[in-house]
């Protein structure tokens, strides 16, 4: 199983959304994907069909001590979320289930590594949406980034988002303690405006920044009007043909490649 993270210490990027077409296009093409919504937002899993009141055990469930009485395995955690295309295996999280508490417990951040090992021969893929608007330091960040095995980060083409990935190396040096080969393995440019100068100005930036650190910028993905509406129904943009839908599931090819 890879296990990919999407990550960016900036929310707003396109993390959530490129997490649930990636997972789309996965399942489509017949792989068994698991999503681990490891964002304290809860997008990714409201994005694949569960309400804020989800009632079930999520995330936080699985990452406690064994010994805890609220301790479920991952496998009693998982969601099958079905679509038409394909089942997209979700592991949730819920706004009121703050990872916070984690920080007592000795040795959290290897919590998901060692469950992810529980279903290894389960799924092909494993993405990982990690928390926005935080650092590393973010509990759920933390175990994200010592259980994944390689890091994909989107980038927004503006000028906040930029900032975030020339502080990123900064960011992930405090994981390199629990996680030694730690580094990201690409660049998505995200919500990028195919008539804007300034966005493919920027688009220019991080290619070069890219090609100075020795970091590949993967598919474009362009900036697409509908897509609040199709998060709304819980549809993956990849529903919706257009420029965007192509862009994703080119990504998804490159992605599982790296």
């Amino acid at each position: 199983m890879k296990k990919i993270a999407l990550y960016n210490r900036k929310g707003g990027v396109g993390k959530s959304t490129t997490t649930i077409n990636l997972a789309h296009a996965y399942a489509r093409e017949g792989l068994r994907v698991l999503v681990i919504d490891a964002d304290d937002q809860a997008s990714t899993s409201n994005g694949l069909g569960l309400t804020e009141d989800y009632p079930g055990k999520v995330l936080l469930d699985c990452l406690i001590n064994e010994d805890d009485p609220y301790y479920a395995p991952i496998e009693q955690v998982i969601v099958n979320c079905e679509y038409e295309t394909g089942t997209v295996h979700l592991v949730p999280t819920r706004r009121s289930a703050s990872p916070t508490g984690l920080t007592s417990q000795m040795g959290y951040e290897f919590r998901l590594r060692e469950e992810l090992a529980r279903v290894e021969e389960l799924f092909d893929v494993c993405l990982i949406d990690c928390p926005g608007s935080t650092s590393a330091l973010n509990p759920y960040a933390r175990c994200a980034l010592v259980a994944q095995d390689i890091i994909v980060m989107p980038v927004q083409m503006q000028k906040f988002s930029m900032d975030a990935v020339y502080t990123a190396p900064e960011e992930l040096e405090e994981i390199r303690r629990y996680k030694e080969d730690i580094h990201i393995a690409a660049f998505v440019p995200t919500m990028v405006g195919t008539r804007s100068r300034g966005d493919l100005t920027t688009v220019e930036e991080l290619v070069d920044l890219g090609r100075e650190v020795g970091i590949p910028v993967l598919t474009t993905i362009p900036y697409m009007v509908k897509v609040q509406s199709l998060q709304r129904e819980s549809r993956p943009v990849i529903d919706h043909k257009g420029p965007a839908t192509d862009a994703y599931l080119k990504l998804a090819e490159e992605v599982l490649a790296l």
